[in-house]
């Protein structure tokens, strides 16, 4: 599966990389912080997974969001934020999020989602919600 990771943080970008390369079958194909070049870049790549902050470099994630989910097969979208709040959730999720992801509290989820996605059809249930935290 291919990732594109989109956030204006690069060190987070570079940690969250060094993890997915761990995980085989997963190949990230490229990074960036800004709304239109993240566009460019699932438009051109067409990546299997988008992981994403809503807040990207000029604060357009969730039209990037909205934009890619028109597609005729959309990228898997994983959201992650620095600050969540109901508000944003929701409009991720009505915008057609698959993740909705706390950086810092729920890292490890990122890591737990994406090897969901990885998993074998048939062996992983599918979740309740359209958007899906991944509860312990």
């Amino acid at each position: 599966m291919t990732i594109v990771l989109a956030d204006t943080d690069a060190y987070f970008r570079e940690r969250l990389k060094k993890r997915l390369e761990k995980i085989t079958g997963l190949h990230v194909v490229g990074e960036s912080s800004g709304s239109e070049e993240t566009t460019a870049m699932i438009l051109n790549r067409k990546p299997d997974i988008a992981i994403m902050n809503a807040s990207l470099r000029d604060g357009r994630g969730i039209e990037v969001l909205r934009h890619i989910k028109r597609l005729m097969i959309p990228p898997i979208i994983i959201i992650v934020t620095d600050d969540p709040s109901r508000d944003d959730q929701a409009a991720c999720s009505l915008a057609g999020a698959n993740f909705y992801l706390e950086k810092a509290s729920e890292g490890q989820k990122i890591i737990q989602a994406l090897h969901l996605l990885c998993a074998p059809p048939g062996q992983v249930e599918s979740a309740a919600s359209p958007v899906a935290t991944l509860a312990d």
